[in-house]
């Protein structure tokens, strides 16, 4: 069974992708962490880099945004003098204090800002808009030949003019009815946009793309997932006019809202679940393990065998190691969305026949990937070395932070994981009805960050549960350290 478990609370919403209760994806939005990519702003330009081909834009946030002059190509043809596949440099279409409209393709990552480009994208649930095109693309997942033809051609006779459309894997299978109600609601954003845009001025965020939700529902939400709980009761409706605007009213039934007690994210044992995927170590079923690290170039998986000592001899211990490294590899790249150049080291095989079904497995176990991902080859050395397109940020900057301590050779839990954590078994324990006063013992570090609007809320809850709540600055508990008592 595929289940979407989603909590929303008053400091973020989480949710989290359950394949056969194992945590697949996950994905947060945390009210200090504003969500920048797919948004669209008007930059000025800062400063022309002719030997980078590329050129900084003001747009407003802490870093300029990076333009390449390829990303620049659509604004080139449709605003400037129209040469379709000019090579003409960076310096002869813009200059310092020039303003320009675009859209952003990567967030900032560490010292580099954003990178910008200037082919807008409009993404709706079955199609994505594309305002500056006058084609229509599908999506390589769609594979049948004849039904990529149907979809192609329904849309070239509902599509406005000098406007392009991709068709997304979700369409797949979708009538005429779909893609006109998607089709008027994306080019009715665009004019919107456009609007907005005439009346803009350097620094504005002329447009957002979907918050978590909404994202969830246009990307991840189909036919193939069961069911959709949510624990607020405002939000749950927000889904259900959602669906009724864009998806069959059959997928109602799936959308369950979650009034249990018990944290969401318990009863579905996610946060268990979580803690695993911060772990470098990942133990398989057969005894073997993995070793995942993250370094600035690269991720590097080894696969050993651990404590599969096999049944029958060496060989077949290693194809068996492998097989299952294959399968699970995968499902840990999409959980803790891990990116750019990955090397999978693998036990070594003798027989080449075990290398391809090993890497046939591998494969195959990849294409459930959202985000798109390439098999290089298997190395000389042993290694597959592939790659994985980088979209957001990786699991480890929601939950863990350097520490002070060791100069950032290790890691442990950021203060935000920590505080939901202390939140999370304070609701479980007020549960409890011996119990009439909560305490925490609290570090004086982590009590700085937690004062003000996380005691009150927490002093709020228990109050609407009877009970009453302490808290004490412990000066033996050092960095995030608590401890939780109680009174009858």
């Amino acid at each position: 069974m595929n289940q979407i478990i989603i909590n929303v609370d008053d400091f973020q919403t989480r949710a989290a992708l359950l394949e056969d209760g194992r945590l697949t994806e996950f994905f947060i939005e945390r009210s200090d962490e504003v969500k920048v990519t797919g948004n669209i702003y008007r930059g000025r330009v800062a400063n022309v880099l002719p030997g980078m081909e590329s050129a900084f834009l003001d747009i407003g946030l802490e870093k300029n945004a990076f333009l390449y002059v390829k990303d620049l190509r659509e604004f080139e043809e449709m605003y400037l003098d129209g040469i379709e596949n000019s090579d003409r440099p960076i310096e002869d279409l813009l200059n310092v204090g020039d303003e320009v409209v675009v859209q952003i393709l990567k967030d900032p990552r560490g010292t580099k800002g954003a990178r910008v480009t200037t082919h807008y994208t409009i993404p709706g649930k079955y199609l994505v808009l594309m305002p500056n095109n006058d084609y229509v693309a599908i999506s390589q997942k769609i594979k049948n030949d004849k039904e990529r033809k149907r979809l192609e051609e329904l849309l070239k006779e509902i599509k406005p003019d000098n406007m392009g459309f991709i068709i997304r894997t979700a369409a797949e299978g979708k009538n005429e009815l779909h893609f006109e109600r998607e089709v008027e609601y994306l080019v009715k954003k665009w004019h919107d946009i456009e609007r907005k845009i005439s009346r803009s001025k350097p620094g504005d965020i002329i447009y957002r793309d979907n918050e978590l939700v909404k994202t969830v529902l246009r990307d991840i939400f189909s036919s193939n997932i069961e069911e959709l709980i949510i624990d607020n009761e405002k939000k749950y409706w927000e889904i259900i006019d959602y669906i009724n605007a864009f998806s069959e009213s059959s997928m109602k039934t799936k959308i369950k809202l979650y009034s249990e007690n018990l944290p969401v994210f318990e009863t579905y044992g996610v946060n268990s679940q979580l803690d695993k995927a911060l772990k470098e170590v990942v133990w398989l079923e057969c005894g073997g393990y993995l070793v995942i690290q993250r370094t600035e170039a690269l991720v590097s998986i080894d696969v050993n065998t651990g404590k599969n000592t096999g049944r029958m001899n060496l060989e077949e211990t290693v194809f068996e190691t492998n097989i299952e490294a294959a399968k699970e590899i995968p499902r840990q790249l999409r959980l803790r969305n891990m990116s750019g150049i990955i090397i999978i080291d693998f036990i070594d095989m003798k027989h080449e026949d075990d290398k391809v079904k090993v890497t046939e497995i591998l494969e195959e176990h990849l294409k459930k990937d959202r985000i798109k991902n390439n098999i290089i080859h298997f190395t000389d050395l042993g290694l597959i070395e592939m790659t994985r397109k980088r979209v957001g940020k990786p699991l480890s900057h929601y939950f863990q932070e350097e520490c002070i301590h060791c100069n950032g050779t290790g890691k442990i839990k950021s203060k935000d994981s920590v505080i939901n954590e202390v939140i999370t078994e304070i609701k479980i324990f007020s549960e409890e009805k011996d119990i009439s006063t909560i305490k925490l013992k609290i570090s004086k570090e982590l009590n700085g960050f937690f004062k003000g609007i996380y005691d009150e809320f927490i002093k709020t809850y228990l109050r609407s549960k009877g009970k009453f709540f302490k808290v004490e600055v412990d000066p033996l508990k050092d960095n995030y350290d608590y401890e939780i008592l109680f009174e009858v």
